[in-house]
């Protein structure tokens, strides 16, 4: 059996790596946002490009190995649709 001190060691490790994790993930979303947000600029009409992409985002996440599992399914769909409504957002403004 593990000692409070080792268990507060492993404790300790896991809460720096899901941080890590955390801080790389975050820096992903906005390199990809912005990405996302020049492609549209560059579109005749940007905001139907957003959509398109969003609906096509959709698809993929009904087809994922995840879906089917209701509360990572939910969260997956609540976060594309947060992303493109806030890419969708920021190309509507000049």
């Amino acid at each position: 059996m593990a000692s409070d001190a080792e268990l507060s060691e492993w404790l300790s490790s896991m809460i720096k790596a899901l941080g890590t994790a955390q801080a790389h993930t975050m820096v992903q979303h906005f390199i990809l946002r912005d990405i996302v947000i020049q492609l549209a600029g560059q579109q005749e009409r940007p905001e139907a490009f957003v959509a398109s992409m969003f609906e096509r985002v959709s698809m993929l996440v009904d087809q994922c190995e995840l879906a089917g599992k209701p509360e990572i399914e939910a969260e997956m769909r609540w976060y594309s649709e947060s992303f493109f409504t806030t890419a969708g957002k920021a190309v509507g403004q000049p």
